[in-house]
């Protein structure tokens, strides 16, 4: 495997093994004192490490199925007839990574099953599982179908409308597209490093039929673009107001140049005429540059965020802390993009009672009571915590701060013994 190759995978395991411990080791802002309703001065961690874990996730979704684009549109008619080993072993570190992406940002029990079950099979047929190569592609063709809108759809109900159908086929399309030129980017790239290295004649077909691809993929990308840009033109004034416009300006130049380098590398190599060392070195290296703008791209993608909706309204995240003498909790209320708030609930237990029978979150404003679905993540001894108590973590996704004003928010708890916590809050959202 080239060099590229194997830093571009060791940055993404680093990467992913550094956010799997700082989530599982509770790095966060605490603040002191027996309760509290906001966390002055913090910085929001939780909103950094989603982002970067959504990027390892998008990321190796669209190398997974970008190589599969090359080994079935590209590879075959380049007169080849069985995968390479480094790219098949490309496509086995990409399964991997996205397997474990997934789980590692999942929040919807329901949709996080679906892609985990599209994940585990994909990774299955990466590794032979199923011998027969035409229904292997035909797999693999139905998870890519699956898993890339689910990319694009963080709850149920925002997908029910109109708009909302259009924002997650153009964002589908978007990838797919993208998947086009960046897995199939690094396939080509893995392709021209093989030794012994491939005949001219076999060189050109690859080249030839990935950049035709890639072309079809750039309109592509064009096109939704500007089906993802007029669907936030109510929107502008926000995005011109704040550090967004300038990423989203950034990733606009950054594109640019990704195809003003692809485009002079592709020129040079096709005047290279029968010049080969000159031709694979400078293509080489014009792809290897125009594949690292590429990941800082997709890493201004993911910070860029949507802005607010009519769903979310919150000025700043929720942070309320109670101590108790049997129990303590902590809940967190953050906007995400999208629309939708993201609720974290932890709750510290006495060590050997085991996680709470039930939880409740519910806020109440007038007549309006949303109850959040609290699905459980994780519980145990707590080293970092209170002495003496196990901390179980619970989450939430969805639309339940609707509009400002005043909110009452209860949370119950119910313990092993059959002993029932429960707080209570009034928060004004300005």
């Amino acid at each position: 495997m080239s060099v590229f190759i194997r830093r571009l995978a060791s940055t993404f395991v680093i990467t992913a093994a550094c956010l799997y411990l700082m989530s599982v080791t509770g790095w966060e802002v605490v603040a002191s004192g027996h309760e509290h309703m906001h966390a002055e001065g913090s910085v929001e961690w939780p909103d950094l490490f989603d982002k970067l874990k959504r990027l390892i996730e998008i990321s190796s979704v669209m190398v997974l199925v970008g190589v599969n684009i090359f080994r079935s549109a590209i590879f075959p008619a380049s007169g080849g007839h069985k995968a390479w080993s480094m790219i098949e072993r490309i496509e086995q570190i990409a399964a991997l990574v996205t397997l474990y992406a997934i789980i590692l940002t999942g929040s919807n029990n329901t949709l996080m099953l679906v892609k985990v079950t599209v994940a585990v099979i994909w990774l299955l047929i990466s590794w032979k599982a199923i011998p027969h190569p035409k229904i292997s592609s035909a797999i693999k063709g139905l998870c890519a179908l699956v898993i890339i809108p689910l990319l694009h759809i963080e709850n149920v109900q925002t997908f029910l409308s109109l708009q909302g159908v259009i924002s997650v086929l153009a964002a589908s399309i978007h990838t797919a597209a993208g998947a086009i030129w960046f897995g199939g980017g690094i396939s080509i790239y893995a392709a021209l490093s093989r030794k012994p290295e491939l005949p001219s004649h076999q060189v050109r077909l690859l080249i030839s039929r990935f950049m035709t691809l890639a072309t079809v993929a750039l309109c592509s990308i064009v096109l939704t673009s500007l089906i993802k840009l007029s669907l936030s033109l109510s929107m502008w004034t926000e995005w011109k107001s704040g550090p967004n416009g300038i990423l989203v300006l950034l990733k606009l130049l950054l594109t640019l140049v990704i195809v003003w380098v692809a485009t002079i590398g592709y020129r040079r190599w096709r005047r290279a005429g029968n010049d080969e060392m000159s031709m694979r070195f400078h293509y080489k290296q014009s792809l290897r540059f125009s594949l690292s703008l590429t990941v800082l791209v997709l890493l201004i993608s993911v910070l860029i965020s949507a802005p607010a909706t009519g769903g979310t309204v919150l000025m700043e995240p929720i942070y309320w802390h109670v101590m108790g003498e049997d129990a303590h909790m902590t809940l967190r209320v953050r906007d995400q993009s999208g629309g939708a708030q993201h609720i974290t609930l932890d709750i510290w237990l006495p060590s050997g009672m085991g996680k709470p029978i039930s939880t409740e979150v519910i806020f109440h404003r007038d007549k309006e009571k949303v109850e959040a679905s609290m699905i459980y993540k994780e519980g145990g001894p707590d080293p970092y915590g209170f002495e003496g108590f196990d901390k179980y973590t619970y989450e939430a996704k969805g639309s339940y701060i609707s509009e400002s004003g005043s909110w009452i928010m209860d949370v119950n708890v119910t313990d092993e013994a059959r002993k029932k916590h429960t707080y209570e809050k009034m928060e004004v959202i300005p």
